[in-house]
């Protein structure tokens, strides 16, 4: 029942193909670029990966200590929505400052310290 010249055709095709020389070269540098490339994809990856998980527990905090106001401390949900649109260039402007600031110190800066490291330019 069971067939074992099915599988003839296809393994003579591959190993054809496997014999025979490509039609291609590549350089000389080949490797060595493919892992300067995949060096700095995972090292851009890892930074970006560091800066969410950054951001992630700063906004974790931020929110236990807003829910600790509300449950705690009696705060008024009036009061704080007044004080927010009352601020919110002061606030909104804040709070993208620290953010760009997050993400030069934690991604931009460490990416290209990286890129020079490996003597890239």
């Amino acid at each position: 029942m069971y067939n074992d010249n099915k599988y003839y055709d296809t393994d003579k095709l591959l190993d054809e193909v496997l014999k025979t020389d490509p039609q291609y070269k590549l350089s000389d540098k080949f490797a060595d670029m493919l892992a300067e490339k995949m060096s700095r994809k995972f090292a851009w990856q890892q930074y970006l990966n560091e800066f969410l998980i950054y951001m992630a527990a700063i906004v974790g905090l931020i929110i236990v200590s807003v829910a600790i106001q509300f449950v705690w401390f009696d705060a008024q949900w009036g009061v704080w929505l007044q004080f927010i649109l009352q601020n919110i260039s002061l606030i909104a402007g804040g709070n993208f400052l620290l953010v760009f600031i997050l993400f030069s110190d934690r991604v931009l800066l460490r990416y290209f310290m990286h890129r020079t490291a490996n003597g890239q330019t």
